[in-house]
Parts: C-alpha cells; sequence; structure tokens
C-alpha cells in the first residue's frame, strides 16, 4: 500500500493530536517533523518513530519524500505557512483558524489552486463520531425540515495556561477566533446552508487580557432559517459543549467533549442513540484528507469553506463593534464550487 508521507510543522501540544491519528491509519505515515526546538522535535522522532527533523519550516519543505504537511504553529503563522507549502507543492491540512483575514484566506485559496494541491482546514466538529451520526439523523429526514439550532463552546478559559499571542486579538487569539470557529462550523454544517448576515455581541468579561473571552451571536442562513453560537471561556464553571437542533417532527441534541452523547427527541423523551466512535478525535479528520489527495477529490472542510467560517466570525466582531447586523460579502449570492473537481459523499458541506 503507498503510503501518505506527512510532515508536521510545529511541534505544540495539538501536535500531538494529529500524530496520534496519523498513527492509526495504515495509508499515513509522518516521514519528518519541524520546530524550532532540538528538545522538542527528539521528543517527538522518539515518541512515533519518525526519521528526520528540521529547524525550520523551509527546511522540511525543501524534503522531496513529504507530500503533504500539517501547519499547527500560531494563528498568525497560518497564511505565511501555508502558502510555503503550497509553492512547494506540499498539500495542507492547516489548523483552525484558517487566517486572520479575508485577505489571507483568499491568497491561502489561490495558492493551493496555482499550485495544483489540496488545502483543508483542520474544523474537527466535522469529524467527530457524534457529529457525524447527527448529520445522518438529520440528512435522513426522519426529523423533517430543520427550525433552528443552538451551538455552545462553554468552558474554562485556562487563562494561565495561555501563551501571550492566544491572549491578543491582533495575533489571533481569544474565545471567538480561537474556538468560536467550532461552534460557527457545526452550527453552520447543521444547518445545511450558508450564511447570510451575523449580529453578535462580544466581549472580554472574565480576563484582563487584550482579545475577547465571551460571544454570543445570531446568524440568519441563506435557506430561511437561524441559529445561534455561543462561545464563553470562563474563569470558573462548568463545561457545556452541546448542540441543540430542533426540526419538525424530532429535535436532537449531542455533545463530544464533557459528557460524549448523541440523544434523540421523540414523544416528550430523550433516547440515547448509539454512535461510531473512532480511535482518535483527528482519525477520520486524517482518513479524509489522505482521502481527497489520493481520490483528487475535493476535501470535506476545504479552502473555501474555511473561509466561510472565517467571514462570519470577522462579521460578528464586526457586529459587536458597530451594535448593528452585518451582511456578509457574498450575502445576495450562493458560494459555489470553484475546483472542478469530484466531491467526497461523507463530510461534505451539505
Amino acid at each position: 500500500m503507498t503510503k501518505l508521507k506527512v510532515g508536521i510543522i510545529g511541534l505544540g501540544g495539538i501536535a500531538r493530536s494529529h500524530c496520534d491519528a496519523i498513527a492509526g491509519l495504515d495509508n499515513v505515515e509522518i516521514v519528518a517533523v519541524a520546530d524550532l526546538f532540538e528538545e522538542k522535535r527528539n521528543e517527538y522522532m522518539t515518541k512515533y518513530n519518525i526519521p528526520r527533523s528540521y529547524a525550520s519550516h523551509t527546511e522540511l519543505l525543501a524534503d522531496h519524500e513529504v507530500e503533504a504537511v500539517a501547519v499547527t504553529l500560531g494563528h498568525q503563522l497560518h497564511h505565511r505557512l501555508t502558502i510555503d507549502a503550497c509553492r512547494a507543492g506540499k498539500h495542507v491540512l492547516v489548523e483552525k483558524p484558517m487566517a486572520l483575514s479575508l485577505e489571507q484566506c483568499d491568497e491561502m485559496i489561490e495558492a493551493a489552486a496555482t499550485n495544483q494541491v489540496k488545502l483543508m482546514v483542520g474544523y474537527t466538529q466535522h469529524y467527530y463520531g457524534t457529529s457525524l451520526k447527527a448529520k445522518e439523523i438529520l440528512d435522513s429526514g426522519q426529523l423533517g425540515p430543520l427550525i433552528t439550532a443552538v451551538c455552545y463552546m462553554s468552558k474554562n478559559w485556562s487563562f494561565a495556561a495561555r501563551r501571550p499571542q492566544y491572549r491578543s486579538r491582533y495575533h489571533g487569539g481569544g474565545m471567538w477566533v480561537t474556538n468560536g470557529v467550532h461552534v460557527v462550523d457545526r452550527l453552520t454544517w447543521m444547518m445545511a446552508s450558508q450564511a447570510v448576515s451575523v449580529s453578535a455581541a462580544i466581549g472580554t468579561r472574565a480576563h484582563y487580557q487584550a482579545s475577547d473571552d465571551s460571544a454570543t451571536a445570531f446568524i440568519r442562513y441563506k435557506n430561511g432559517l437561524a441559529g445561534v453560537a455561543v462561545a464563553v471561556g470562563y474563569a470558573d464553571g462548568a463545561p457545556n459543549y452541546e448542540c441543540q437542533v430542533i426540526c419538525a417532527n424530532g429535535t436532537l441534541r449531542f455533545s463530544q467533549h464533557g459528557s460524549k452523547y448523541i440523544q434523540l427527541g421523540k414523544g416528550d423523551t430523550w433516547e440515547d442513540v448509539p454512535f461510531a466512535d473512532p480511535p482518535t478525535e483527528m482519525h477520520n479528520e486524517w482518513k479524509a484528507f489522505a482521502e481527497s489527495i489520493e481520490q483528487n477529490i475535493e476535501p470535506p472542510t476545504h479552502g473555501e469553506y474555511g473561509r466561510h467560517i472565517m467571514e462570519i466570525i470577522f462579521a460578528a466582531e464586526r457586529s459587536a463593534i458597530t451594535g448593528n447586523e452585518v451582511m456578509l460579502q457574498d450575502s445576495h449570492a450562493w458560494l459555489h464550487q470553484k475546483s472542478g473537481v469530484p466531491v467526497t459523499t461523507r463530510h461534505g458541506w451539505i
């Protein structure tokens, strides 16, 4: 079996999740890592049996064996590293958030298209066993037409452990950009539509930092429906990661973290629904990325989709500042596929 040969750029905490997922796949292997710190490089090489390491991403991108990379460094670096990787002819799985502006997102999409490589954004909510089962139930039509949905991510911000760049909005930090992307992604996927406008309240209420720690966004969609995304990084409390979906003929709620469950509401009662739980949280994500490269199909959370989620995020910030509902750039029309390649039958945008 031919294996996709991967390089990991940046060996922070999230890199472990990527490496654990790849270790469980037969068709993907890590052949190189890059990080400034030699001690960190040696740690990963030993733990995951990785043959080579580099002190910079430019050295790794010059490695001809590397076919694809995971960009797992700070938010402010996603744009530059992704473009460098695309220009080096490498497929890219970039961590969320995609970038710090729509202009940066556009440049990343263009770099991937110009160099004929795949670009996928690491929105993990698309690939959890709970999310996939919830989407399957909604797509089956058994609950009838969807009416509305509310998605939460309320958790401890862990302020003391946050690196300075993640406390600063200038560098792409704060609860809304850091974790709100997950909530907006999950909500948008369940709503099965593209957003048209956002009205939001965003602020810093629990911490002294140069970024937000709480956000509530009311998002209108082009199918005529609306949903709510709540992202709060409190100083103390109990977590809530639930997504609640109300349909004409039933209700649905599910969560991946805290308590892991899917429950179906019928006849005024909630019943647990079984679901397939992958061996690691990023298992399905990496499986889908490898599949998109092998079959030359559009990745599930591709560049255009990643950009759309960021446009919602940025529009919510503008709404919070101005106190007005903000129309998205393409609010008057439906976005369309530009890649000209087949699409996956699983995890898709709609």
